[in-house]
C-alpha cells in the first residue's frame, strides 16, 4: 500500500461533517482488511510513521449528561474532549455533535499549550466548549461546568481513499483510565469508516465474509459503561459486548488494573 504524508492531504480530507460507521475485529483479521484496500487506499503518515498514538481526555459534567444521553439513545447529543496527537504534539479541543439525521458535526480549536494548573485548564475547557457549541444551531448546554471524566489512549492507523474522499481508521491497544482503574482492551481492533455521504465501501464485503462485525461503538460511552458495571459490582461487559466477545473468540476482552 502506498503512503501519503498528512501535510499533503487535501483540505476536504478532514471530513468535519460526516457519516461514521464502525466495525469490530481482531488483529488476525487486519491482514485481510489491508489486502482488500491495497489498490484503492494509502497510508496516512505523520513524519514518515503510519502508527500514531492518540490521547483523548473526555469532559462531562458531574451528572455525566453526555454519557447518559448516549446511553438513553438521545438523537441529538454531544461529546467533548481534548485530543493530543503524540506524533506531532498538536492538541485540540473537539466538540462532536451527533445529529438526528445520523451525521456527525465535528468542531475544534487549538489548545493553549502554556496552560499549567488544573483550574486554568478547566476554565479554558469550558470556554472552548461554549465557543464551539455556539458555532452551530444546538444552543443548549450542561447545567453544570464540565470536568475531566476519562482518559483514553490508543494506536491509530489512518487509510485514505483519494478517489472516494473517505477515510478509514484502525485503532488498537486501547486503554482507558478513570476512578483509579485502568481498563485495557488488548485484543480489540476498532475500524471506523468516515464518509461525506453514505455509500457502500470495501469493508462491507468483509462484513459479509464474517471478517468484521458492524457495531455501534463509542469509545467514551462503552468504556464508561464497562467501568460503571465494574463499580456497581455486576461485571464489566454488557450483554451486547458479550456478543462481540463471543464473536471475536477471545477469553477476555477487557483487563482491569488499579492505578498506583
Amino acid at each position: 500500500m502506498k503512503a501519503i504524508e498528512f501535510s499533503e492531504l487535501p483540505s476536504k480530507s478532514t471530513l468535519m461533517k460526516r457519516y461514521d460507521r464502525k466495525f469490530l475485529g481482531s488483529e488476525d483479521q487486519m491482514d485481510a482488511l489491508l489486502q482488500a484496500l491495497d489498490s484503492t487506499h494509502c497510508y496516512v503518515n505523520v513524519q514518515g510513521v503510519s502508527h500514531q498514538l492518540y490521547q483523548n481526555e473526555y469532559w462531562d459534567n458531574p451528572n455525566k449528561d453526555f454519557y447518559n444521553d448516549h446511553r438513553r439513545g438521545i438523537p441529538r447529543r454531544l461529546k467533548f474532549r481534548r485530543r493530543t496527537y503524540q506524533g506531532n504534539g498538536l492538541s485540540f479541543w473537539e466538540l462532536k455533535v451527533k445529529h438526528p439525521r445520523g451525521y456527525q458535526d465535528k468542531r475544534r480549536m487549538t489548545v493553549d499549550q502554556s496552560t499549567t494548573s488544573e483550574g486554568e485548564l478547566a476554565s479554558l475547557a469550558n470556554r472552548a466548549f461554549g465557543l464551539l457549541l455556539g458555532n452551530g444551531r444546538h444552543k443548549s448546554a450542561p447545567l453544570e461546568p464540565l470536568e475531566p471524566s476519562m482518559q483514553i489512549t490508543y494506536q491509530r492507523t489512518t487509510l485514505w481513499d483519494p478517489a472516494a474522499g473517505s477515510r478509514l481508521t484502525v485503532d488498537t491497544q486501547m486503554q482507558a483510565s478513570l476512578g483509579g482503574v485502568r481498563l485495557e482492551f488488548p485484543k480489540w481492533t476498532l475500524v471506523e469508516l468516515k464518509q461525506a455521504c453514505r455509500e457502500r465501501h470495501a469493508v462491507d464485503a468483509l462484513v459479509t465474509q464474517g471478517l468484521l462485525k458492524a457495531c455501534a461503538f463509542s469509545k467514551y460511552h462503552r468504556t464508561m459503561q464497562i467501568w460503571s458495571g465494574i463499580v456497581q459490582g455486576h461485571g464489566g461487559l454488557c450483554s451486547e459486548m458479550k456478543r462481540y466477545e463471543d464473536w471475536v473468540g477471545q477469553a477476555c476482552l477487557v483487563q482491569t488494573h488499579k492505578i498506583v
